[in-house]
């Protein structure tokens, strides 16, 4: 506990002392908080058509990282994760459905560990500094360099660096995404007592097995000119639907929204979906090429969306 604690001060010191030399190094020290320290709290998350409170325990042993998030209000929902991995549990009146997911970046680690790529497209300004959960935070802005991403308000905690809040601004200042600890608290125990789900003695638990996910190495077309800034980080093939088909799952990233892109050959008794529409904070970009449907989805401006699409080239007929 006592290397733990000396660990903490030494975060701050180093948070305090370095700020004052480089502006990017409080983003730096924002995005290793929110991983090295061990913390409890609840924060609101709300967006154009959802208001919810979760509680989040994150724990980091030295070694891994243990989070805990469990949604306070609606149907009872929790997410358990160690390390990239993380197992989610909806439940419903007679079910609880548990599904594995990897790769989240959840709040209050939306920054990557690397925050190079994030000073090539966004410019740094520091504002005023407010109070946010009953501790002192300044407040600063990544303002995007182009017209392909939101502008990040975040709320620092002077001491520590985590995030205390995020407010995610369209290009008219509109609030896309938010979310803003009202409890939060640091801790130095070692128990992961608390790292397991709430049973309900009462419900079946079904795990929904996800389609198999298979590393494709097959070049079925060519993806070119993306927005600056977003990089390639993943793409799988997997089975799904009643009727098997093959579905390619792009993901890309500029380090702090991503978008998904998915291809698939439309089947002879299938609709095509063609056109833009929005789901929540998220825009929908769908269209047909080459007897394929590609789909396009992210919490991004409606041109990333779109010049995301228009980058396939050199697809497979079907």
């Amino acid at each position: 506990m006592q290397g733990l604690v000396i660990g903490l001060i030494t975060l701050a010191l180093s948070f305090n002392a370095q700020g004052a030399e480089d502006p990017w190094l409080h983003l730096e020290k924002a995005s290793q908080a929110a991983r090295k320290l061990s913390y409890k709290g609840i924060f609101l998350y709300q967006n154009s058509q959802d208001i919810r409170s979760i509680e989040i325990t994150h724990l980091n042993n030295g070694e891994e990282e243990f989070a805990r998030m469990v949604s306070l209000d609606g149907q009872p929902r929790e997410a358990l994760s160690r390390g990239n991995n993380m197992m989610v549990f909806n439940s419903n009146k007679e079910n609880v459905i548990i599904q594995e997911r990897q790769g989240q970046s959840l709040f209050p680690a939306i920054l990557p560990p690397d925050i190079e790529s994030v000073k090539a497209i966004y410019t740094l300004r520091f504002a005023n500094q407010e109070r946010i959960s009953g501790r002192e935070a300044q407040i600063v802005y990544l303002e995007p360099k182009d017209q392909f991403r939101y502008l990040y308000k975040l709320w620092l905690d002077k001491e520590f660096g985590l995030i205390l809040k995020m407010s995610i601004l369209d290009h008219q200042q509109k609030m896309i995404e938010q979310a803003s600890f009202n409890q939060i608290g640091l801790f130095s125990g070692q128990d992961l007592n608390w790292f397991k789900p709430d049973v309900d003695i009462h419900k079946k638990y079904i795990m929904n097995e996800a389609p198999e996910n298979k590393a494709s190495l097959e070049k079925y077309c060519t993806i070119a000119n993306l927005p600056a800034g977003y990089k390639e980080v993943s793409h799988v093939t997997r089975t799904m639907g009643t009727k098997p088909q093959i579905v390619h799952h792009w993901v890309f990233s500029d380090g702090l929204s991503f978008v998904s892109l998915f291809v698939n050959p439309i089947p002879k008794d299938q609709k095509s979906r063609i056109g833009e529409t929005r789901v929540g904070s998220s825009h929908v970009h769908a269209r047909v090429m080459n007897g394929n449907q590609i789909m396009v989805v992210g919490t991004v401006p409606q041109a990333t969306i779109q010049k995301i699409s228009n980058s396939i080239q050199d697809m497979k007929a079907h």
